[in-house]
């Protein structure tokens, strides 16, 4: 009778491999994570996410659908039972299923939470006192940027007149001052109107000078001794740009230039350009 069919034996489905599950390879994707943020071990991992992708079923057939070594999953179930992250179902065989999710991991994510909030609260407290002390430091750096002749150094230029909120004082030699106007007289007009002080410092004589004098119809224009190639731009005592002028004639007009928006930087600057130049910011 070996065609006769055993009744002991139930249809059996064709069993769609891992392969083929997409759920369970997202599943396998976030072991990793499980074993950082929980602290479960790897093989513990395999096994309870298998348990989350396959549901209520017996050791054997969980050891055929996990990468873990069929000796070890029994041990690993047991300890997953005391996590509170499995329950054993009594029968024969033995029956596992996992725990729901959000019961068993709310009380690691709460003490997570609370951890994350407390080290905020750390960080803070160590800023405070860093600020305190950092005076009393030593030497540290200041971020300071540099743009050569390849970067578009007249954008950055309005970039910075356009930040002014109060005051503009500006720096520079006769070329420096028509590069300035011929550049951005549109946007000194609109800062004017919107209620920036503009104040312009350079050489010309607005009695004598026929650009100075018109500009000196709009802003305030004073005359001062610059006899280095420079333009110098300071937005609200708060951040300010230093650039090199190219001879005239040349293809840029601009060389080069540095800008922050360190204070200390800008009062250092400040203190120099005073020192270096006659009377220069003497109206100021």
């Amino acid at each position: 009778m070996m065609d006769q069919e055993r009744p002991d034996l139930p249809d059996k489905a064709p069993r769609q491999t891992r392969e083929e599950n997409p759920d369970y390879n997202d599943l396998l994707k976030i072991w990793p994570k499980i074993v950082e943020y929980i602290g479960l071990s790897e093989y513990e991992s395999k096994v309870y996410l298998s348990l989350i992708d396959l549901g209520t079923v017996s050791a054997r057939k969980l050891s055929l659908n996990c990468d873990v070594p069929r000796t070890k999953v029994y041990g690993t179930l047991k300890k997953l039972i005391d996590y509170g992250l499995v329950v054993e179902m009594p029968g024969h065989p033995k029956q596992f299923a996992p725990a729901n999710p959000g019961e068993s991991f709310n009380t690691i994510l709460t003490i997570t939470k609370e951890k994350a909030t407390d080290f905020d609260q750390i960080i803070r407290q160590l800023d405070e006192i860093h600020e305190k002390r950092k005076e009393k430091m030593g030497p540290h750096q200041k971020i300071v940027w540099f743009l050569d002749k390849d970067h578009n150094i007249k954008g950055k230029c309005n970039e910075i007149i356009r930040q002014s909120e109060e005051e503009l004082k500006i720096l520079t030699t006769e070329d420096g001052l028509e590069i300035l106007f011929n550049a951005a007289h549109r946007l000194l007009d609109e800062m004017q109107e919107s209620g920036v002080e503009i104040k312009l410092y350079s050489p010309l004589d607005p009695k004598v000078n026929p650009l100075a004098r018109e500009l000196s119809y709009i802003y305030q224009v004073k005359q001062v001794e610059v006899d280095t190639p420079i333009l110098f731009i300071n937005s609200d005592n708060k951040r300010f740009m230093l650039a090199k002028l190219t001879p005239r004639g040349s293809e840029k007009p601009i060389e080069s230039a540095m800008f922050t928006e360190d204070v200390e930087l800008l009062e250092l600057v400040h203190l120099l350009l005073v020192d270096g130049q006659k009377n220069l910011f003497k109206a100021i």
